[in-house]
């Protein structure tokens, strides 16, 4: 983990008070300098691959600026697009289609052992179409090259997110330096350190069982039930810790990301828990796939589809396989059970008395727990053992 690395905290260090001494104008290039540091060391040459997509961003703005061409935008978002595609979803392809010729006696299509994935390619990628995006709609304040290369390479945020957003952190390299943000940084990369080495590391203990096809077999199913729960609180402590830490450290430099993770177990329907969890990639789901696609502005049948195409998206971008195909869907559909629920159902139910109002909430959360725990087999494990844990789980196996 590179967040464990003493050499990574050294280095932070040294960019934090490098950054600070340095004149405003300065600034983004001290950032820049500090991301092409940070990913060669940890990702090799694969930093010029993120190099040529920027840049690329860069001429393209100005083409589209000089020559007003509509196709410019668009172009430049696909072959980003088609970028991430093959580094993450060709060997998931290769594979499929290999499982559809499994009557052959040897693979059909041989599969790219040499693709391995960039570090961060998922976030810098979406970082990037938000900013082409946004730049299309003229949202975006002024600024020279230098200020869309010390946003892609800001380290903090380069491999674990938060996904942000250039509007809101481009005018924070000329604010002020206060005192406060070292001591809320530093403060926030504590609980993110204690998240990730403590708390995962000991509840992980208990997610065991529910690891390999072996686990499930040989445990019963209220072992089973412990090890899930606990996977589901593993993969918060982990993503949220994560979180905390980028967060913190980017407070080192007065900068403010977007919060992640706001208790998202709290959460009374999945809609509410898709405002709680990964907060920042809910946001972009949001602005580039459901309000393109039409979002609510469309007949329901439209709706439903639209929600389900979010989430199959939100399921592939967390992972190249067809396991967290399906734990996207499985997401859309309890959003979609949730909007038909807010639609048609409870418009036709009496007001709940206000001395049940604790207890009904109770029951939303644990609802709402259930269901996001029972999609977590499909987020672990291949699709046949997630449906077979699935069937243990409820007692049918």
């Amino acid at each position: 983990m590179i967040y464990t690395d003493w050499i990574y905290w050294l280095f932070v260090l040294v960019a934090v008070v490098t950054y600070h001494l340095m004149p405003h104008r300065i600034r983004p290039w001290v950032l820049f300098a500090a991301g092409v540091t940070f990913y060669y060391y940890y990702a090799g040459s694969y930093l010029f691959l993120l190099l040529a997509e920027v840049v690329m961003a860069i001429i393209i703005v100005k083409a589209a600026a000089k020559w007003s061409r509509r196709w410019i935008y668009p172009a430049a978002i696909i072959g980003v697009i088609l970028v991430l595609g093959y580094f993450k979803y060709t060997n998931m392809m290769l594979d499929t289609l290999n499982d559809l010729f499994a009557f052959m006696q040897q693979p059909f299509f041989p599969k790219a052992e040499q693709i391995v994935l960039p570090l961060g390619i998922s976030y810098f990628t979406f970082e990037l179409i938000h900013y082409l995006v946004e730049r299309k709609r003229g949202n975006l304040p002024e600024h020279r090259p230098e200020g869309l290369l010390s946003f892609i390479f800001f380290f903090p945020t380069m491999v674990a997110g938060p996904i942000k957003q250039f509007q809101v952190f481009y005018p924070q390299l000329k604010a002020k330096f206060h005192i406060d943000h070292i001591l809320i940084g530093i403060t926030r990369i504590g609980f993110g350190l204690f998240k990730k080495l403590v708390l995962v590391g000991t509840i992980d203990l208990l997610a065991q069982p529910v690891y390999s096809k072996a686990g499930i077999a040989a445990a019963d199913t209220g072992t089973l039930w412990i090890a899930l729960i606990a996977y589901t609180f593993v993969i918060y402590f982990d993503f949220s810790g994560y979180s905390d830490i980028a967060i913190g450290t980017a407070r080192l430099f007065g900068i403010v990301v977007p919060e992640n993770f706001r208790f998202p177990y709290l959460a009374r329907s999945v809609a509410e828990f898709w405002n709680r969890w990964h907060i920042s990639l809910g946001s972009w789901l949001t602005r580039y796939v459901y309000f393109p696609l039409g979002g609510s502005r469309v007949a329901t049948p439209r709706i439903y589809l639209n929600l389900m195409a979010t989430m199959t998206v939100s399921g592939l971008w967390h992972g190249a396989a067809w396991n967290f195909v399906v734990w996207g869907m499985f997401h859309g559909v309890m959003l979609c059970i949730h909007r038909f629920h807010v639609k048609q159902i409870k418009p036709k139910l009496k007001p709940v008395p206000k001395w049940l109002k604790p207890g009904t909430t109770m029951m939303a959360i644990l609802i709402t727990f259930f269901g996001v725990t029972m999609s977590r087999v499909f987020f672990i494990l291949p699709i046949a053992d997630g449906w077979n844990l699935m069937l243990r789980l409820l007692g049918l196996r």
